[in-house]
């Protein structure tokens, strides 16, 4: 399952959707297509408001700079994650802490 948890202005993806094997499971391909989106749309805008990390087990990203499109980018990678756990909640479980 991937975990997903909401913390104030911070994001922390980890796990695997066990929906298919590795390189088949279109929910892990859901998520990864989202968030590597919004990252890149976020680096685009403004490279200086946030920051993540990457370790292969963990992936956060965390506002660092308050930009009002950075937060509607950050909000909609938020909303496009709740969708998809609507749709496959034996996937994916999304928490949050605000």
């Amino acid at each position: 399952m991937i975990k997903i948890k909401v913390i104030q202005n911070t994001i922390i993806i980890s796990g695997h959707a066990n929906f298919a094997n590795y390189g088949k499971d279109i929910v892990c391909a859901s998520v990864s297509a989202i968030v590597t989106t919004s990252i890149n749309d976020m680096y685009v805008v403004n490279k200086d408001s946030f920051i993540y990390t990457d370790d292969g087990n963990e992936l956060i990203i965390k506002i660092i700079k308050e930009d009002s499109l950075i937060l509607k980018l950050f909000n909609n990678l938020i909303e496009l994650l709740n969708n998809l756990e609507k749709d496959y909640p034996k996937n994916i479980k999304i928490e949050s802490e605000e």
